[in-house]
Order: structure tokens, then C-alpha cells, then sequence
């Protein structure tokens, strides 16, 4: 839950607590986030840095990152150190199965240190990405590899149409009402896919990846084919609701 200004929760009440322990508020503890509470608030941001390690962004909002940072500061939860998180061990309520098992593919290839040998977009794991799609050696690899991930991952279920653009996974995805708009409330979940823009948002090339994980705040990702040659299969992650470039999330089913 994204608190803010206005607000009238319980949950107001339990912030109004930990400011207060942590010595940001001296009002009393009321459900009602007021102009004190927001202040509060801000000043705590100010001075802490969230579970990507760095600053918070000071709007005198609680996402997810400020939320993880005040439980740190109250001794609930240990420090994150910022680097790209674990999967879960099980299939989460809210994941797709037919994600799930594109997901594990794709852990599969990251441990594997899969990527480009011999060249800008060459190699045998390229080619073996390519051929769920019919791209050639040098084409871009990201929309293959996720291609390769649902298809491995779904014998004899492939749940859409592969392609190498990856405009137009998405584009099969809203085709199918797959699509889905991220944020604090519903956050993307393991086996999810994610697409960006590059060059122009209108224009046709893109980017991208299978979601790993999501925890506060923090949108994990597995990728292909990111950064200069020899790229390989990485992992990344991002603040949901800052992430650049962002086209759309999608999620297979079933």
C-alpha cells in the first residue's frame, strides 16, 4: 500500500509509531496522515537510503522503499545489500505457471553463463535462442532468448507466438489481454515478462526481459543480450515506478 497525504488507515497509525520511536515525529498517533505526519516523513527520507542503496527520493510518500527503510531503521529487517535478488524457491500465487517455467529456463541459462562467443550477436547459445524464432547470427538476441525460455520451459505449450522483436512480444501479449500495468498495489510477479523502448518510444527497437522477483520495491529481472559484446544472460533490477524506457508489463497464462 502506497501511503500518502490525505490517507485515512491503520496503517497511518503504525507509521506515526516508528517515526515516532525512530525520533522523526512528536504528534500524536493517529490514523489521519496529515501535514505533520508527510513532514515527518520527508525528513526520514532525507537521511536514509533505500534497499537499492541509494537516497530516497524525499516526496513524503511510504512505497515500498521508504516502508523497507523504516523497518530497517526499527531493527525488523537486515540490510539489503543492492545486488539482484534469489528467485522465490516456489511458484508465487500471483506467477503464471506457463511464466514459472519460462523463469526456471532462464535461471538455467544465467548459471550456464550463456551468451555471445565469437561476436557481436553470435555464438551457439545465440543460435540456439534464434532458432524458437528464425533470426539469423547477428540479429539482437533478447526477444529470443525470452522466446527460448517460454517455449523450453512449455513443451508443446507454447503459450504465443515467438518472435525476435521485442515490440512485438508485447504486441502478442496485449493481443491475448495479457498486458498489465506495474505498480505498488500490483506489482509484477516471477515469470512476468518486461519490455523497454530504445532509440524512440514510438519508433522499433526494444528491450526485453523475464521478471525473477519482486520485494520492496525492487523489480529483479533476467536478461539477454544488454550491454556490449560478449554480452551474456545477466541479472538486474529496478524501482518499480522508475524504471526508464518502460513500454509494459505482461503476464502469460495460463
Amino acid at each position: 500500500m502506497l501511503l500518502k497525504r490525505g490517507m485515512i488507515d491503520k496503517e497511518v497509525a503504525k507509521l506515526a509509531q516508528d517515526l515516532s520511536k525512530l525520533g522523526f515525529y512528536a504528534g500524536a498517533a493517529g490514523t489521519n496522515y496529515n501535514a505533520e505526519i508527510e513532514a515527518a516523513v520527508k525528513a526520514f527520507q532525507s537521511e536514509n537510503l533505500g534497499p537499492d542503496q541509494l537516497p530516497l527520493v524525499v516526496d513524503g510518500q511510504v512505497g515500498p522503499l521508504t516502508r523497507w527503510a523504516i523497518d530497517l531503521a526499527a531493527g525488523r529487517v537486515a540490510k539489503s545489500s543492492g545486488a539482484p535478488g534469489k528467485p522465490p524457491s516456489a511458484k508465487p500465487a500471483g506467477s503464471s505457471s506457463t511464466g514459472w517455467n519460462a523463469l526456471k529456463i532462464a535461471q538455467r541459462e544465467l548459471a550456464a553463463g550463456a551468451g555471445e562467443k565469437g561476436g557481436d550477436n553470435r555464438g551457439t547459445d545465440v543460435m540456439k535462442y534464434h532458432a524458437v524464432t528464425g533470426a539469423s547470427s547477428g540479429d539482437s538476441w533478447c526477444a529470443s532468448f525470452v522466446s527460448y525460455c517460454f517455449d523450453e520451459g512449455n513443451p508443446g505449450a507454447m503459450p504465443f507466438q515467438p518472435s525476435a522483436s521485442a515490440r512485438e512480444v508485447l504486441k502478442r501479449f496485449k493481443q491475448k489481454g495479457w498486458d498489465f500495468k506495474a505498480d505498488v498495489n500490483t506489482p509484477p510477479a516471477p515469470g512476468d515478462i518486461v519490455v523497454w523502448w530504445r532509440g524512440a518510444r514510438e519508433g522499433w527497437m526494444g528491450h526485453i526481459g523475464i521478471v525473477s522477483a519482486y520485494e520492496n520495491g525492487l523489480v529483479h529481472t533476467i536478461e539477454g543480450n544488454r550491454g556490449p559484446y560478449p554480452s551474456k544472460v545477466s541479472a538486474f533490477y529496478y524501482v518499480l515506478g522508475r524504471i526508464d524506457n518502460l513500454l509494459g508489463f505482461g503476464r502469460a497464462m495460463p
